[in-house]
């Protein structure tokens, strides 16, 4: 049971640290989480972006000297909204992967990007940044569940739903 609130501990910390993602998903049959980012009115250069965000990823990477073994974008709706989202694999991914991601897409579309509350504080993201950490570290994620993080009117849910169930 401490590993199931280790993982929801992980996609609430996600959540309450990136007011960019939107939602979080974890899929237990590829080990990955989506991360979710939801921007209004976004440039239709999506292309682009890819370019832009796989340049900077493969960088990252390198320098790190890491192999990624899931990493990859999506872009689903057009118009006036537009879901962007991010799917990494969990036995790879780390604090300073997830500050890259976020700072990619939110410098990339700017105001664009659909967050809700504010950024924290330094003492706050401090606190925020070494439970992530943590959690990364120490989190053995069951193959049982799929969990669901969100916001809803300044609150962040998880959900868990079986992996049998659809």
């Amino acid at each position: 049971m401490e590993h199931e609130g280790n993982q929801i501990d992980l996609l609430i910390a996600v959540l309450v640290r990136f007011p960019q993602i939107g939602t979080v998903h974890y899929e237990p049959d590829a080990k990955t989480l989506r991360l979710v980012f939801l921007v209004k009115d976004a440039p239709k250069d999506f292309d682009r972006f890819v370019r832009y965000y796989q340049s900077h990823l493969a960088l990252f990477h390198n320098l790190r000297q890491e192999h990624v073994s899931a990493a990859s974008l999506k872009k689903s709706g057009n118009g006036e909204l537009t879901v962007i989202e991010v799917i990494r694999d969990l036995g790879t991914i780390s604090l300073g992967e997830l500050n890259l991601i976020v700072r990619l897409v939110s410098d990339y579309y700017g105001d664009c990007v659909i967050q809700e509350g504010s950024d924290m504080g330094e003492e706050d993201q401090v606190e925020q940044n070494y439970l992530i950490e943590m959690l990364l570290m120490s989190t053995t994620w069951r193959p049982l569940e799929r969990l669901t993080g969100f916001r809803e009117n300044g609150r962040v849910l998880v959900f868990s739903v079986p992996v049998g169930a659809r």
